[in-house]
């Protein structure tokens, strides 16, 4: 059974490699003839009797680093003589659903989002090609109209109905919101992820429930990706798509605004066991 101390908590000094160290009793680098607990974070003020140890002489004990709990080097566990070795752990907390599952970190999210963009960006392209024609000829004609212009003139302004139509206009919306869709509905509930998510090692789940094998419910699955996809058709919401991709900055479960709706996380589970 423990004493306490009249050591303050922090004194002695904090150990080298302190957040290697498991909790446990270790001996005091104040007084060599007792043991001190260590808490995984400090030293604490219980100590007991060491086993063993003469009696300290009379007069403060100077700290014996020795004593300390030892850092891994080398990737080695290491600790003090006597002691079991030890693991390195995380020296903060990590975030994960209520069941123990990794939740993903927001520059992962934030990659993921940029590669699955690129990739929708890139199908809408390919099936756009024939309208994009359209527009370069178009864009061609009106360079060469400002260069035949007077020097010194003003050249005509240049405006998005002079080289889309109205219609080649809502063609494109109409195939980015229906790509979007598509691409996101689709990966979501074959692999509850989507590529960017793949590559990234992101999957997306119940919200605490990290674990689940199931596929995710079309239900989910379509409010997820409505909020993802539909605000991007206008830059009236650019507020919103912002403030959808900060939220996981500062919300607790790391959700944006679409995960909230769906009842979603985004997990990475393959550091989950490290």
């Amino acid at each position: 059974m423990g004493v306490v101390s009249d050591i303050p908590v922090g004194s002695p000094p904090v150990p080298p490699g302190r957040h290697a160290a498991p909790g446990g009793w270790y001996p005091d680098p104040v007084n060599s003839a007792q043991e001190r607990y260590w808490d995984g974070w400090q030293w604490s003020r219980n100590t007991r009797p060491r086993a063993g140890a003469a009696p300290a002489a009379n007069g403060p004990a100077g700290p014996s680093y020795a004593a300390y709990p030892a850092q891994s080097t080398a990737g080695q566990p290491q600790g003090p003589p006597g002691y079991p070795a030890y693991a390195r752990v995380p020296a903060g907390p990590v975030a994960t659903t209520a069941d123990g599952v990794r939740l993903a970190g927001w520059w992962w999210r934030v990659l993921a989002a940029v590669i699955d963009s690129v990739l929708v960006s890139a199908v809408v392209s390919i099936l756009a090609f024939p309208i994009w024609q359209t527009m370069s000829v178009k864009l061609r004609a009106y360079t060469d109209l400002v260069f035949a212009s007077q020097p010194g003139g003003t050249p005509p302004p240049l405006e998005i109905g002079m080289l889309l139509t109205p219609q080649e206009q809502v063609i494109l919306t109409a195939l980015s919101l229906g790509v979007g869709m598509f691409y996101h509905v689709a990966f979501l509930r074959w692999r509850a992820a989507t590529p960017g998510k793949l590559i990234c090692g992101l999957r997306v789940v119940p919200v605490d429930r990290g674990r689940s094998t199931e596929k995710l419910s079309w239900n989910t699955i379509g409010i997820r990706s409505a909020i993802r996809v539909m605000p991007g058709i206008t830059s009236i919401l650019t507020v919103f798509i912002l403030l959808d991709s900060l939220l996981p900055l500062w919300h607790p479960k790391r959700q944006a605004i679409h995960d909230l709706a769906a009842k979603t996380q985004v997990t990475r589970p393959d550091l989950s066991a490290r």
